[in-house]
């Protein structure tokens, strides 16, 4: 799709130096010479001047834009920011584009300005016949909003479209057919036992590692030689791509010597080359699977950090499981772990 054509009167200069700009209609509209000082004030009031009228510069951007321009306007020139340094698209990405998905066979081809509350909720009662759970159902109408709000700071639409989209309250539970799954959990050792032993010894590596570490299944998987650091008794690898990256935070993974046995059965020659080749969802779903067919209750590889902050928040407290995390702050860490109903366990016993 070639490049919007630019609708603000672009300010002009004549061969002896008068600057002008054209209105609705084609004709000049002068503004004195480059030399005046006025000039420039002049130039901005007539561009204020067609932002008022009706047919003037607001009702021009507006015009021809559609929600399809606005989706492309934001994986051409915002989604790039989710990928990592080899281009491989992020987890957010994914859901932008699955919210796309949605988005653009019911609204697609319509002017984005009147894209407005009521065709959000049907694009939110679309996501709910996928079979969507509710919490994501809302997650993927901010992620909507976030596109038409990048539309705003590019002046494809008007600022008064995200007031409207604003106005659509989120699903509530019980408001919706759309499913509310559990919160995610620690896993259990004996769970953990049994699946370890079904694995093969790629995936049960992959495993090992995340409880060793506290990552996230994306960070062990784009693990490259070049990123570890074998100088000291605890390895380190501060890695340049992860979900924190794009917010100035920094990630570094270490390794005891039970770790460090695994890596050494995966490094090679080439320091660029991924020791873990293998996709985070082909991972998980082979996770999936042998949780299954061994008649244990299937769970996802992130269970296994809030596995790793338990077993660390039990033995060496709160902040140390914030620090193997990487969280920011321990409030996001407590959420992993049992902290919180530890303290009101306490909190009830003090009671008389």
């Amino acid at each position: 799709m070639p490049r919007p054509k630019s609708v603000i009167p672009r300010l002009c200069r004549n061969a002896k130096g008068y600057l002008f700009a054209k209105n609705s209609v084609g004709k000049q509209e002068y503004f004195g010479h480059e030399s005046d000082p006025d000039s420039l004030q002049k130039y901005a009031a007539f561009l204020s001047h067609v932002q008022q009228t009706p047919d003037g510069l607001a009702g021009q951007l507006t015009k021809a834009c559609s929600v399809n321009e606005v989706c492309l306007a934001f994986v051409t020139k915002y989604a790039p920011r989710y990928r990592d340094a080899s281009g491989k698209p992020s987890a957010e990405l994914d859901c932008f584009k699955s919210a796309i998905r949605v988005l653009r066979p019911l609204f697609g081809e319509s002017v984005a300005k009147d894209f407005g509350p009521l065709r959000l909720r049907t694009v939110r009662d679309a996501m709910v016949a996928e079979g969507w759970c509710r919490n994501f159902i809302n997650k993927q109408v901010r992620r909507i909003r976030m596109m038409f709000r990048f539309a705003i700071s590019l002046e494809l639409i008007p600022a008064t479209v995200l007031a409207g989209l604003d106005s659509l309250p989120p699903l509530a539970e019980g408001e919706t057919s759309a499913p509310d799954y559990e919160p995610r959990t620690a896993v259990s050792d004996e769970d953990l036992i049994a699946v370890r032993e079904a694995l093969n010894e790629y995936n049960r590596d992959v495993l090992d590692l995340m409880l060793l570490t506290g990552a996230r299944p994306g960070e062990i998987l784009l693990l490259t030689g070049a990123m570890i650091e074998q100088s000291d008794d605890v390895w380190k690898a501060k890695l340049k791509s992860h979900k924190n990256a794009k917010r100035g935070k920094s990630r570094t993974l270490f390794f005891n010597q039970t770790a460090q046995v695994i890596l050494r059965r995966h490094l090679t020659s080439d320091l660029n080359a991924r020791l873990f080749p293998t996709r985070r969802d082909t991972f998980s779903k082979t996770l999936q699977r042998t949780c299954l067919k061994i008649g244990v209750t299937p769970f996802c590889p992130h269970q296994l950090r809030h596995t790793v902050a338990t077993r660390l928040d039990d033995g060496l407290g709160l902040e140390a499981a914030q620090r193997v995390l990487g969280h920011s702050n321990s409030a996001m860490t407590s959420l992993y772990t049992r902290a919180a109903d530890r303290q009101a366990i306490e909190a009830v016993r003090s009671l008389k």
